[in-house]
């Protein structure tokens, strides 16, 4: 688990990951959090359940380094409530790089959550020496999301037609 000043970050083990996509309300009995159903952004409802099957396989496969391939939740402290979810896409690849990702509750947008989410994250990949470079994607118009990544020092290395690009160097 990771702390911040509001918020804890929980690594979801596999058979948590089963529940996060099964029975939500007993994920978050098992957490020992309050239940509150998710209001996602429709345009990311697709990424996200292909990432769900991502998390579930890999962290069944990669059971010792789980925290690598799973969906971190993200829980706001004073409301115990979970808000939307961070990880990596794997342990650092040859080069030393490894992709981030997040999304919160549409309700929890704009109250930096993302941005502290983040923070977090990344001292925590940091933390680990054979990662010297952490990447991000995001949709050329999603602009809170841009803003995210920058507060964080993520600096963009290129786009293409639906995507920017991104990197924060260790």
């Amino acid at each position: 688990m990771l702390e911040t000043t509001r918020l804890e970050l929980v690594p979801l083990t596999h058979e948590q990951m089963v529940l996060y996509k099964n029975n939500p309300q007993g994920l978050a009995e098992d957490l020992g959090i309050k239940y509150e159903p998710r209001q996602n952004d429709p345009s990311v409802a697709q990424d996200l359940e292909e990432a769900i099957g991502f998390w579930i396989m890999n962290t069944d496969v990669y059971r010792s380094s789980f925290k690598w391939y799973t969906n971190w939740e993200i829980i706001v402290k004073d409301k115990n409530v979970a808000i939307g979810g961070i990880g990596f896409t794997g342990p650092p690849n040859e080069e030393g790089k490894s992709m981030v990702g997040y999304g919160l509750d549409i309700r929890y947008h704009g109250q930096g959550y993302a941005t502290e989410a983040l923070q977090a994250m990344v001292a925590w990949g940091f933390s680990h020496e054979s990662l010297k470079a952490i990447t991000a994607d995001t949709p050329l118009m999603n602009i809170p999301s841009h803003r995210v990544l920058e507060k964080n020092n993520f600096e963009e290395v290129n786009r293409d037609e639906s995507l920017i690009h991104w990197q924060l160097i260790k």
